[in-house]
C-alpha cells in the first residue's frame, strides 16, 4: 500500500509517496534521459564530441586550401559522425556514442595517414582511443584487449607503410605544424579521459566510504561509525574535561506500525523521524542509527540538563507531527534515555542512558528520562 506523511500544519503541507519499489530515489537527473549513475560517462563523451567536432570542423576548410579535396570530404563525414555520436550521447545511448567514435577514429586514421603521411601525426589519435573505450560497459576485458591489440597493429602497419609518405602540396614546415596539432589534440584527450578517471576513481573512494560509515535508509552514521565518534570524543574529554552526553530514542510501539502499514511506511517513519531530529541538533552534534529504530545522540559540550532540554525539544517536535499511513492519521512518539559520560568505559555511560530508556518506557512511552544517578 503505498504511504503518505504530512505534516500536522496545513500550510507547510509535505507529502512523501513511497511506492513498492526498493529503489525510492529518481534515477533520471535531466530531461534528456541521462541518469544518474551513466552522468560521468555522459560528460567525457560531450568534452571529448566536442574535442572531436571542432578538429573536423577546422580540416575541412584546411585540406580544402591545400587542395586535397579528397581529405575535406572524409572530414566532412567525420565532422557528421562526431554531431551524430554527440546526439546519440545526449539521447542517453552512451555505449553506442564511444562505439562511432572509436569507428570514427580508426576509419580517418586509415584513410588519411596514407595520402599525409607519418609525419602529420593523425595516427595518435589511434592512442586515445584505447583509454577511451574503457567507458564502454559493453566491452568485457577480453574485447578492450582485443581492441587495443588492433589499434596497435593498425598503428604499426601505418608506420611501416607510410613512413616515408610526404604530400607533395605541403611544405615539410607546414607538415610539422599539422604534426605539433595532433600531438596536442591526442593529448588532451587522453587527458581529458585520465581526468575523468580520477573523478570516477574519487567518486568511487567516496561512495565505498559512506557505505562502510551510514546507513542507507536514513543517511545518518551507522553503528560502527558511531562507536569511532565516541571514542575520540571519551579522548577529548579526558584531555580537555569537556562535558558530553549519549541520548538513546527510540520510537514508541515500532513493531505495531510495521505489523499495522507495513514495513514500507515503517521505513518512511524512520527516515521522516530520523530528519526531524537531525534539524533540531547542533552543527556539532552526531545523530546515528543505532540499531532497528533506536538512535543515538552525541551532545558534544553539554551536561545532562541542556541534554534533557534538547530532548524534550525534539520529543515534543515529533509528537506534534502526524503521519497519514495508509490514509489514517497516526501520531508517533519516542521515548528518550540520557546519561552524562563522566569518565567511565563508553560501554557504562551507554548501558545508563539505556536504563534510562527503559525507565521511561516503563513509565507510559513519550517522556524524556535521565540516568538514576545523574538524573537533572
Amino acid at each position: 500500500m503505498p504511504c503518505f506523511l504530512a505534516t500536522a500544519r496545513p500550510a507547510r503541507l509535505h507529502l512523501i509517496h513511497i511506492d513498492h519499489k526498493p529503489n525510492l530515489v529518481p534515477t533520471l537527473i535531466k530531461a534528456n534521459n541521462v541518469r544518474q549513475h551513466d552522468y560521468r560517462t555522459f560528460l567525457v563523451i560531450n568534452t571529448i564530441a566536442y574535442l572531436g567536432i571542432a578538429v573536423h570542423f577546422l580540416l575541412i576548410p584546411l585540406f580544402y586550401l591545400l587542395n586535397l579535396e579528397r581529405l575535406a570530404f572524409i572530414n566532412l563525414f567525420s565532422f557528421l559522425a562526431w554531431v551524430l555520436a554527440w546526439r546519440i550521447n545526449n539521447s542517453g545511448n552512451h555505449q553506442w556514442a564511444i562505439g562511432l567514435m572509436i569507428c570514427e577514429v580508426f576509419v580517418h586514421t586509415v584513410l588519411v595517414v596514407p595520402i599525409m603521411g607519418w609525419n602529420a601525426g593523425f595516427q595518435y589519435y589511434l592512442i586515445g582511443s584505447i583509454p577511451f573505450s574503457l567507458f564502454n560497459v559493453k566491452f568485457n576485458g577480453r574485447l578492450i584487449i582485443l581492441t587495443s591489440f588492433c589499434l596497435c597493429l593498425t598503428f604499426i602497419t601505418l608506420n611501416v607503410l607510410t613512413v616515408d609518405v610526404v604530400p607533395p602540396s605541403i611544405s615539410g614546415t607546414f607538415l610539422k605544424m599539422i604534426n605539433y596539432v595532433n600531438t596536442m589534440v591526442a593529448f588532451a584527450a587522453i587527458g581529458i579521459i585520465t581526468y575523468y578517471f580520477r573523478l570516477a576513481s574519487l567518486a568511487l573512494e567516496h561512495d565505498l566510504e559512506l557505505l562502510a560509515h551510514t546507513d542507507s535508509l536514513t543517511g545518518l552514521l551507522n553503528r560502527r561509525r558511531m562507536q569511532e565518534v565516541l571514542e575520540r570524543q571519551k579522548a577529548l574529554f579526558l584531555r580537555n574535561d569537556s562535558a558530553f552526553t549519549f541520548i538513546i530514542v527510540d520510537i514508541d510501539h515500532f513493531k505495531k506500525i510495521n505489523d499495522t502499514y507495513g514495513h514500507f511506511c515503517g521505513d518512511l517513519v524512520l527516515s521522516e523521524a530520523a530528519a526531524s531530529m537531525k534539524a533540531n541538533l547542533r552543527k556539532g552534534d552526531v545523530l546515528a542509527r543505532w540499531g532497528g529504530e533506536e538512535f543515538l545522540i552525541l551532545l558534544p559540550d553539554t551536561d545532562i540538563k541542556g541534554a534533557h532540554r534538547v530532548a524534550e525539544h525534539i520529543r515534543a517536535t515529533i509528537a506534534d507531527k502526524h503521519f497519514v499511513l495508509e490514509g489514517k492519521a497516526v501520531s508517533v512518539t519516542m521515548t528518550f534515555g540520557l546519561a552524562q559520560y563522566e569518565g567511565n568505559s563508553i560501554d557504562e555511560s551507554l548501558k545508563l542512558a539505556d536504563n534510562a530508556l527503559y525507565e521511561g518506557k516503563e513509565a507510559g512511552r513519550n517522556c524524556v528520562r535521565g540516568a538514576a544517578s545523574i538524573n537533572p
